[in-house]
């Protein structure tokens, strides 16, 4: 969200304002902003030919990053193999719809050749690992099929978990034409089996610090998994506790996807990075 003063000399529609004002903003992003009326005046939604005044005090409820413009991907790590990039939450990892930033599209200004090998989440942020060569790319993905990559992530979870420490198996279903999963304790017809453990690092009377390893790597599997279990993720209004996500005021998903730990067998092209971690720390926020 962002408050701006409207500096112009006559007025104008409001398309043509955000247009002006804001060079950088990605067409695709402008439409769905007239769209969902995601500018307001005195409380007012407005829509794309809405007159503009000078000096209107205009309330914007779209991403500063779209307003601003593309910020160079921050890098974790870099070789003649492989880029690891600590990705920010409120942006895809590849290109999900035409005309839309998303991470790969920034890696690539820097290094035409990357590719993601895996992907995180739209709201979630951390590591995401990109590869430079072609025999890296078949080594990675089949590294993260295979699940010889072990995945850590940190979140901020709702109420206190019973057990400290534990490792549990579930199955879920995935409904793609909705966007969500379901979780289920049995083996319900077109669910596939997960598996997710996790420790508790911290905790106090509202809310408790994950640490989670990712064991499968199914769609939506932490948070829907944690919900299922009772500790949903603050800020997930999808799979948690839209209440309380909005008493706290708690508007971004606190998930993050912090190390990565790499086994490969020695001889291969990535043979010298067996046994090494890469890691970022989470940015959380429980107050937007």
């Amino acid at each position: 969200m962002r408050r701006i003063v409207a500096s112009i000399d006559r007025p104008m529609p409001l398309q043509n304002f955000l247009r002006r004002t804001y060079p950088a903003l990605p067409p695709a992003i402008l439409r769905k902003a007239m769209d969902n009326r995601d500018v307001r005046r005195a409380g007012k939604r407005l829509g794309p030919a809405e007159l503009i005044y000078p000096d209107d005090e205009l309330t914007l409820y779209i991403d500063d990053r779209y307003l601003e413009g593309e910020t160079p991907p921050e890098i974790v790590f870099v070789d003649k193999n492989l880029v690891i990039v600590n990705k920010k939450p409120g942006i895809t990892t590849v290109e999900e719809r035409k005309g839309v930033p998303c991470l790969q599209d920034a890696v690539q200004k820097l290094y035409p050749e990357a590719r993601a090998c895996h992907r995180l989440d739209f709201n979630t942020g951390g590591i995401v690992v990109f590869a430079r060569t072609n025999a890296a790319r078949e080594q990675l993905e089949a590294a993260f099929r295979d699940r010889t990559v072990r995945k850590f992530y940190r979140c901020l979870v709702w109420g206190q978990p019973k057990e400290g420490i534990g490792r549990f198996r579930a199955y879920l279903k995935k409904d793609a034409q909705n966007a969500r999963v379901t979780i289920y304790d049995w083996a319900a017809p077109g669910a596939l089996p997960i598996e997710t453990a996790y420790a508790m690092l911290d905790s106090c009377m509202e809310y408790s610090l994950l640490e989670v390893e990712l064991i499968t790597g199914r769609t939506h599997q932490i948070r829907a998994h944690l919900a299922h279990l009772g500790y949903p993720i603050c800020g997930d209004d999808r799979y948690g506790d839209r209440d309380r996500n909005k008493q706290w005021k708690v508007t971004r998903q606190q998930l993050w996807a912090t190390r990565v730990e790499f086994s490969f067998r020695p001889g291969t092209c990535l043979g010298y990075l067996d046994n090494r971690k890469f890691s970022v720390s989470p940015e959380f926020t429980l107050n937007g």
